[in-house]
């Protein structure tokens, strides 16, 4: 691989592949990110559109290994559709975590150990906010039931047989600083063999964490257990999505009575290069209580398949998406009880 050498007041600059920016002394930036636009089109409607096209995701990240220290900056606009619930415009998703999404300082003060303190991806689930880093263009309902980004601390040590991380957050994020509100996460994860890992996750938010527009059911006071496991082997990858969900009784959150749901994501895909195949098939559960924490109604039940095969060549990229969903009750705006979605994005990743 050629290297491009520069000067600066730094030091030596190398410049390999436009990827990686190495400034001596001070260490080695690594940049990435994507432009890309998508379209969805709906048979059964749950907003006002048939069909939605917009960007996709247009995200630069520059980021550097704590060595001791390092951080990770996450910049630009970003959608994150959901399969069976309405599909936003990308500035509307874009305001839920601002168009800096993710920043955050790391320290590594010895080998296995750091502290993050910032704006946090979520140690929640199986599935990425970010769409060019996700294998669907849509996520999936266990997805949209699960936090997305937290404002918090983090103290994670790894072995190579074991990881732990500890943390204090805001629970489902905070829009309003006005009332802030404590949540406790933990994560516990075995990797025994090469290329496969699980891990239980926890997370404990304040009772009385008011709502907001961050989760697709829209309560912040969700008391989460998760268990995700992931296995690769050669070009095909496994991947398994648990959660149980439990919001208590709390009229700050908008919760009159106990409420608990429950879901299971499975994920597949085949990496034949330059082509490749995801699917998922999932199950959630919303018990008729005291609110509805799947976002499809209270007391509803869905199962929903998605399957996205993609085309790679260099830094472009091309993708289709199919995916259904059948509940138990309606949940459409014509009161229909299902709903099948066709999709496309295409744009580069760097």
């Amino acid at each position: 691989m050629k290297k491009l050498a520069l000067f600066s007041l730094f030091g030596s600059v190398t410049l390999a592949q436009a990827l990686e920016l190495k400034l001596e002394p001070i260490g080695t930036f690594n940049i990435n990110g994507a432009l890309t636009v998508y379209t969805i089109q709906s048979n059964n409607r749950t907003d006002d559109k048939k069909t939605r096209c917009d960007v996709g995701s247009a995200i630069i990240s520059l980021s550097k290994l704590a060595e001791p220290f390092g951080f990770t900056l996450i910049g630009g606009a970003y959608a994150t559709p959901v399969v069976g619930v309405g599909l936003l415009k990308t500035s509307k998703y874009t305001d839920l975590f601002s168009p800096i999404p993710v920043a955050y300082v790391e320290y590594s003060p010895m080998k296995r150990l750091s502290i993050q303190v910032g704006k946090l991806p979520t140690i929640i689930g199986y599935e990425s906010a970010f769409t060019y880093q996700n294998n669907y263009i849509q996520r999936g309902l266990v997805w949209g039931i699960q936090p997305t980004i937290n404002n918090g601390v983090r103290l994670t040590y790894s072995t190579e047989l074991f990881f732990a991380k500890l943390g204090v957050n805001d629970g489902f994020y905070t829009l309003s600083t006005s009332h802030p509100k404590p949540a406790l996460e933990a994560s516990l994860g075995l990797t025994p063999i090469k290329d496969g890992s699980i891990a239980l996750n926890v997370l404990l938010p304040d009772k009385d964490s008011r709502p907001n527009k961050t989760t697709v059911d829209g309560h912040t006071n969700k008391r989460e257990i998760n268990l995700v496991a992931s296995y690769t082997l050669d070009k095909l990858s496994l991947g398994a999505d648990l959660l149980y969900v439990e919001a208590p009784k709390s009229d700050k959150a908008n919760v009159p009575e106990k409420a608990k749901a429950s879901g299971v994501a499975l994920h597949l895909s085949y990496d034949l290069k330059p082509f490749k195949l995801s699917g998922r098939v999932e199950y959630v559960k919303d018990n008729s209580d005291g609110a509805d924490l799947v976002g499809l109604g209270n007391g509803n039940k869905a199962w929903t398949f998605t399957l996205t095969p993609a085309y790679t060549h260099g830094p472009l990229f091309l993708r289709g998406e199919f995916s259904y969903i059948k509940a138990d009750q309606p949940f459409t705006l014509n009161g229909e009880k299902d709903q099948t979605r066709v999709g496309v994005e295409v744009g580069l990743m760097f």
